[in-house]
């Protein structure tokens, strides 16, 4: 099942980069105009190639069998939820579940397509409905329905979360973590969003105090930064996504600092090696930021008032929370794009300086 996840994750995150454009040539005025103009049309061919991509991918699936078939279909959809093209895949993904086919994993891909198709038409009461269905317990409800074992229909609940929390319905997010803890879902899948629902509810609250020392003994309290935008960044050494971050924070650092954006890190190395005195982790941390060129303040978690990842609710990392101005916390969980666009809109500023 581990693989299913791994799957999941790649088929959110892939962003694909250098498409053929065969026999497709950018108008001459797309030559001459703007960085913007030229962007925009290029995007619409690649999307209308993407287009036709899926719609022969889809054809090829129908027409194969065995390892050939599951090859297209797996393709399909990995590009369907990479580009938020599922309303294209709906039918496909449709037919390969109704087909009972044993891969786990392409059902798993097909039922996050059926489901994200619902969510890109604005069908959320009918997404939430199709995945309350996954949760459902084997042997209950629909006897003809087909069935995910319980990490599969996890993994499928979560992808859909993370998709909610990128275009920012937490409203929707919250139905979801709601019916999944309040519905027939295994006890290992309503943990899961129990602790995503914790999280969730500080949105639009004041965000939980951090005070302290910061890693070179300096105080650092997130209370004194308020009139900022703060990006509190919960992470570890031992963290591949964590540190695989890195570059787009320093990138939104960089970039926005100087509009009053700052990101406070919380680590969380010694709840991790289970150290007793968190300063024994200190000389790792530093020297793990240095080596990254981080500069940002960074605090470790501890234990008692110090235990910051349980007043965040923080059971998973990465985790991250955006604190406006005022001190509340506007956005959960995000990255990349939608973490740029989440700070622009909390500094209520231009998403470039005019050049001069």
């Amino acid at each position: 099942m581990h693989a299913i996840r791994i799957a999941l994750t790649l088929a959110l995150g892939t962003v694909l980069s250098g498409l053929p454009v065969a026999g497709q040539e950018p108008r001459a005025g797309h030559r001459t105009g703007t960085l913007e103009a030229l962007n925009a049309a290029y995007h619409q061919q690649l999307r209308a190639l993407e287009g036709r991509w899926i719609a022969d991918l889809a054809a090829l699936a129908e027409k194969s069998t065995g390892p050939e078939a599951d090859a297209a279909y797996r393709q399909l959809f990995h590009l369907a939820i990479a580009r938020d093209l599922c309303s294209e895949a709906q039918a496909a993904a449709q037919r390969y579940r109704a087909s009972r086919a044993s891969s786990q994993e392409i059902q798993a891909l097909a039922a996050l397509v059926q489901v994200l198709a619902r969510a890109e038409k604005g069908e959320h009461d009918r997404s939430l409905a199709d995945l309350k269905a996954l949760f459902t317990q084997p042997g209950k409800g629909d006897p003809t329905a087909t069935q995910l074992d319980a990490e599969t229909a996890l993994a499928v609940g979560e992808a859909y979360l993370q998709r909610l929390l990128r275009d920012g319905r937490y409203d929707v997010a919250r139905k979801l973590c709601d019916l999944v803890c309040q519905g027939d879902a295994p006890a290992v899948v309503k943990d899961h969003f129990e602790d995503r629902m914790a999280r969730l509810a500080l949105v639009g609250k004041p965000a939980p105090p951090i005070a302290g020392s910061d890693v070179d003994g300096k105080p650092v309290s997130l209370a004194e930064l308020k009139g900022k935008v703060v990006l509190v960044d919960f992470w570890a050494t031992w963290c591949p996504p964590c540190v695989a971050s890195i570059p787009v924070l320093s990138a939104l650092d960089r970039k926005y600092h100087d509009r009053g954006f700052v990101i406070l890190g919380v680590n969380l190395d010694a709840m991790h090696q289970n150290v007793q005195e968190t300063r024994k982790a200190l000389p790792l941390v530093r020297r793990f930021l240095v080596d990254h060129r981080v500069t940002w303040t960074n605090i470790l978690n501890s234990q008692g008032t110090a235990d910051f990842a349980a007043a965040y609710g923080v059971e998973q990392i990465p985790a991250n929370f955006l604190v406006g101005r005022d001190g509340t916390v506007v956005a959960v969980e995000q990255s990349g794009d939608a973490l740029e666009r989440a700070v622009v809109t909390a500094l209520g500023s231009p998403a470039e300086k005019p050049s001069r």
